[in-house]
């Protein structure tokens, strides 16, 4: 399973329309919006690598208003014995 935050520009005047958009997607656990240099952080589930790119660039990417997308993939931090 791949976990993955994935932080959203949006066009001016569009961010109610691509919040609801997205928020209706599976993979989406979770969505806020926040300010700062991005608009929307999306929390997200795939199952593979190859899930997390064509969620990104066949469904995220084209949505109406979305300008850029930034993706974090998370990972479960190091044990402290390595």
């Amino acid at each position: 399973m791949i976990e993955a935050c994935i932080l959203l520009r949006v066009r001016p005047g569009m961010d109610r329309s691509v919040f609801q958009t997205v928020k209706k997607l599976k993979q989406v656990k979770d969505i806020e919006t926040v300010y700062g240099a991005f608009d929307l952080l999306m929390k997200i589930q795939v199952e593979t690598m190859e899930n997390l790119d064509a969620f990104i660039f066949d469904t995220i990417r084209t949505i109406k208003g979305v300008e850029r997308t930034t993706t974090l993939i998370t990972i479960e931090p190091p044990s402290e014995n390595h």
